[in-house]
């Protein structure tokens, strides 16, 4: 029956079936004391008398529950009490299904109120896209739900000033809080009076108006006549509602009535003319990827038209779409936002086809959804594939050289350490056989990966563009390959080159060596669940690898083996001990072929000198232990069941939320698969010893790949100038404590001496001369961003400050758990935040705050590595169990 309704439903015309499907509409939200009701229009519900047929569940986690809900003739107010908001944490689903159907939900196309409030000093807001989704924002702050009234608002050009009654604020600031991000205006200030005149991260739409202060939210409230203001790039409206003082803000704009380009051979001319009151004074070029501005003068024509020519090598920097505005000129210059919703004409869209550095690019101007004029071009595709891979043979295909002149398509294989290449010519079709290219030429060290492009060269030799090459059938593990060969060197020793994939389906070449002098077994090696083989990353032996591999060697009778390369600063001093392997030596292969139990802080390619996957030396018969590098819940890392093969059969952590919260709901891994022991590292940790000295020590950004963009960017620019700050040099000078600065390894090259200059105060820590570990029960106040080494200083009892310059950017990706379950301290947002509160914790002594960690460790002993030890021998206990039932 249900068939036939639906196909009688297709055979009717677009304009009938409007009128009988139905539909459901988000209308807005009601803010009660008790309870939140969300608004919802009903079309086409032509039986629904019974409210029996309607069902409204509320999804979060393990938490589920059925929402109350009043339902009139063409509307449904939906019950949210308080008490449902005592078990939301993160995001919750909220689904609609009619007579046991699923509906789809949208968002009102007439929607005039906020979908965001305030509950239980949390902060939310509703997105709609068939389903609700109610997302708990902004964890790092906390909401008073109560506003606080204003006496007077006061506005001038880039000026908004708020006058309070009664209560006086202590560094505080004025902040818009719109449905999705919060913005600060300004340099805090004291007193009655909060004044805002930074107004940068500002964008159109409606915010509240707050008052923050120590990363409290506050909304204001203001009675008086609407005020208005004007800023360089918008118009500011605040205006009472219900209580609560809402602002508007909206661009500057202007009326473009005609608009055109020219082309030449370097650059492209913009013609334009408008309707504006204001001297035009140049043109805007904004990157929409990166927000860079570049500006360009105009020159006027007696018609009044605008010319301004722009160079293409500033139209095709990072080959990303960009938008125009138009600055004014005079004391209060604006930035106007070009307006071409009545624009009429037929040039605006005209392509040209031009030659930039050897590729033929369609470049146009376009106008944008928001009525803007934007500029767009299109770069030739290089279409590639490979879709058979055998014995060692990439069978594939290209398409696109004909966009290219005088270039000729290659197949470039790339030592990703070193950045040596090998060149292959290919065909439109191609069968390449990779044991006739020199791969083994290429190494930079024994155990490297080789990346495999497509790219257009020219015949002068200089690459023009070159893109990743993807296999068709990928089915990306880390401990998986698709084809093997190995090619034995002048020394006798055997390389072996693999082909694998990447995350993102890209192809490369994993290789590594067995020397000449090692024994290889004729048969797969028994495994001897007695030796144990541990390690960190292949260059450190300061984490919990090293730390349980103590423990092993001082407290059980395993045959506990260390492995880290030879060249690295920690190798120096534990080389002594007969145990620890220098990587890729001959005992180091000895010991991995018998070794039965493998445990690392990071993946188990830093343990093997070969690749870890099936027919390997039998390490499929081997068991696997995560030992961890820190507290997972921050940020997302690459450790999921799915991506491996042969996962971990042992995954360690610290509490309880952390096993069910991430490792098994977000990681995939079983319950009898994670155990909660707390990290090894953690058993040398004095509680609460007395120091008097600050560490600095923040993590890297993933987004920084050249020495160009780290010297450019916000990172290097905000902890090179808190190094350099006035304030914090005289307050560390006045107190007699040091500073002392360690950055990330792959920061180390940008920070020394030389730059760590300003004060005998502040001092910079090299590499290797002293472990993490030391350096944290050295010190009395941690400094870090995100890193998770803040766990350590936490649990020693002693209090941490988080430098929060760029949040939204680092978790990008999303976090695993909310901010505020994992950031145990106080989060600064600037730098002048950041000395406030080093100010804070001096005149303290460093003492920390009253913080209740249980939700970070299970246990704060020093008995992790004991519960490690155990959890691993109850490991193979249950193999052994199992490898006699099967026989």
């Amino acid at each position: 029956m249900s068939s036939l309704k639906n196909r009688l439903r297709t055979m009717l015309p677009r304009s009938m079936r409007e009128l009988i499907i139905k539909k459901v509409s988000v209308e807005g939200i009601s803010v009660f004391e008790e309870m939140i009701v969300i608004n919802l229009s009903l079309r086409h519900f032509y039986n629904i008398n019974s409210s029996k047929s309607v069902v409204f569940t509320l999804s979060n986690g393990a938490y589920n529950v059925l929402l109350d809900f009043e339902l009139n003739k063409n509307t449904v107010s939906l019950i949210l009490t308080n008490d449902i908001f005592e078990h939301l944490e993160g995001n919750s689903t909220i689904k609609m299904s009619f007579e046991g159907k699923n509906m789809i939900i949208r968002m009102s196309d007439n929607l005039q109120t906020k979908t965001s409030f305030l509950k239980n000093q949390q902060y939310y807001n509703l997105l709609v896209n068939g389903t609700i989704i109610l997302e708990q924002l902004f964890n790092e702050y906390t909401f008073n739900e109560e506003s606080i009234e204003v006496k007077d608002i006061s506005v001038a050009y880039e000026g908004l000033s708020v006058t309070v009654k009664e209560k006086f604020y202590n560094n505080a600031c004025l902040a818009l809080l719109y449905p999705n991000k919060i913005v600060e205006l300004g340099e805090k200030s004291n007193g009655q009076c909060i004044t805002a005149d930074d107004f940068t991260n500002v964008t159109m739409g409606r915010a509240t108006l707050c008052i923050l202060e120590d990363l409290v939210l506050t909304p204001v409230s203001y009675t008086g006549p609407k005020k208005t203001l004007k800023t360089k790039s918008h118009h500011l409206a605040v205006e009472n509602h219900n209580g609560e003082s809402l602002v508007f803000i909206e661009n500057h704009s202007v009326i473009l009535t005609d608009v055109q380009s020219k082309v030449s051979s370097d650059y492209m001319q913009l013609i334009f003319k408008c309707d504006t009151r204001e001297d035009v004074d140049s043109v805007i070029l904004n990157d929409a990827v990166t927000n860079d501005v570049t500006t360009f003068d105009v020159s006027v024509d007696n018609n009044g038209l605008y010319y301004t020519n722009i160079p293409f090598e500033d139209l095709m920097d990072g080959f990303s779409r960009k938008r125009f505005s138009i600055l004014s000129r005079g004391n209060e210059p604006v930035i106007m936002q070009p307006d071409l919703s009545d624009y009429e004409g037929s040039k605006i869209g005209e392509r040209h086809l031009i030659s930039y550095h050897y590729e033929n690019i369609k470049i146009w101007l376009y106008r944008r959804k928001d009525q803007g004029l934007g500029f767009n071009l299109t770069r030739p595709r290089i279409k590639r594939q490979v879709t058979e891979i055998e014995n060692f043979h990439l069978k594939g295909y290209t398409r696109g050289r004909e966009n290219f002149t005088e270039s000729s398509m290659f197949m470039i294989f790339e030592d990703r350490y070193s950045k040596e290449q090998a060149l292959v010519p290919v065909d439109v079709e191609f069968n390449k056989d990779l044991s006739k290219v020199d791969l083994k030429g290429l190494k930079s060290k024994d155990k490297t990966i080789i990346d495999i492009f497509i790219g257009m060269v020219h015949e002068n030799g200089e690459i023009i563009r070159k893109e990743k090459i993807k296999y068709k059938y990928s089915d990306y593990k880390k401990d998986n390959y698709y084809g093997v060969k190995t090619e034995k060197d002048e020394e006798g020793s055997t390389h072996y080159f693999l082909v694998t994939t990447t995350p993102f389906n890209n192809l490369k070449v994993e290789s590594f060596v067995i020397p000449k002098g090692v024994p290889l077994p004729i048969e797969k090696p028994e495994k001897d669940y007695s030796t144990w083989l541990v390690g960190e990353r292949y260059d450190t032996a300061q984490d919990n690898g090293y730390a349980f591999y103590k423990y092993l060697r001082e407290n059980t009778d395993i045959n506990a083996y260390y492995v880290i390369e030879d060249t690295a600063p920690d190798y120096r001093s534990i080389s002594s001990d007969p145990n620890v392997l220098a990587f890729g030596s001959n005992e180091h292969y000895q010991v991995t072929f018998k070794a039965g139990v493998l445990l690392g802080t990071h993946d188990l390619e830093n343990l093997l000198p070969y690749k870890p996957a099936r027919g390997f030396f039998n390490y499929e018969e081997t068991i696997k232990v995560f030992l961890q590098h820190g507290v997972l819940g921050r940020k997302r890392v690459e450790y999921h069941r799915k991506y491996y093969d042969l996962p971990f059969d042992l995954f360690i952590v610290s509490s309880t939320p952390e096993k069910e919260q991430v490792v098994m709901k977000k990681l995939g891994y079983y319950e009898d698969e994670v155990a909660v022991t707390g990290l090894a590292r953690f058993d040398s940790l004095p509680r609460g010893n007395k120091t008097k000295d600050i560490l600095l020590m923040p993590t890297w950004r993933d987004w920084i790949n050249t020495d160009e963009q780290f010297l450019s960017s916000q990172y290097f620019n905000n902890y090179n100038n808190l190094i350099h700050n006035e304030r914090l040099i005289k307050l560390l000078e006045e107190n007699d404590v040091r500073l002392n600065f360690y950055p990330h390894y792959r920061a180390q090259m940008y920070f020394n001496d030389e730059i760590l200059n300003p004060s005998k105060n502040i001092n910079f820590i090299q590499l290797g001369s002293k472990t993490v570990q030391d350096l944290l029960i050295e010190h009395a106040l941690l400094i870090t961003d995100y890193s998770s080494v803040s766990f350590d200083f936490t649990l020693m009892n002693k209090p941490v400050i988080y430098y929060h310059f760029d949040v939204r950017k680092f978790f990008r990706q999303g976090k695993l758990r909310p901010l505020y379950q994992t950031f145990i301290g106080s989060i600064a947002r600037t730098e002048d935040e950041l000395v406030d509160l080093i100010q804070q914790q001096i005149n303290l002594n460093f003492k920390p705050g009253d913080i209740d960690i249980s939700g970070i460790f299970d246990y704060q002993d020093h008995n992790n590595s004991q519960r490690i030890y155990h959890s691993v021998v109850d490991k193979i206990a249950e193999l052994e169990r199992t490898d006699d039932e099967v026989h």
